[in-house]
């Protein structure tokens, strides 16, 4: 599900093992990247999927709190 509020863009994806699915999804974009060139895609695209990647990617110390929430 994509929702949009107020200068965001939320996306939810309901699953049993949300942290699992998240670093599945991650691996399998950053694997799709390994094998495109820009010269294959247009540029903006690129790019975008790369900003993508970035806001997905928490910090450590984001990282590190979403692990001890998965814990509990």
């Amino acid at each position: 599900m994509v929702r949009f509020e107020d200068e965001k863009l939320v996306i939810e994806i309901s699953d049993r093992t949300p942290v699992d699915r998240w670093l599945d999804i991650h691996r399998g974009i950053c694997d799709i990247l390994h094998f495109v060139t820009r010269n294959a895609l247009n540029e903006d695209s690129y790019c975008d999927v790369i900003d993508f990647l970035g806001e997905i990617t928490p910090d450590y110390d984001t990282a590190k709190k979403m692990e001890e929430s998965v814990k509990k």
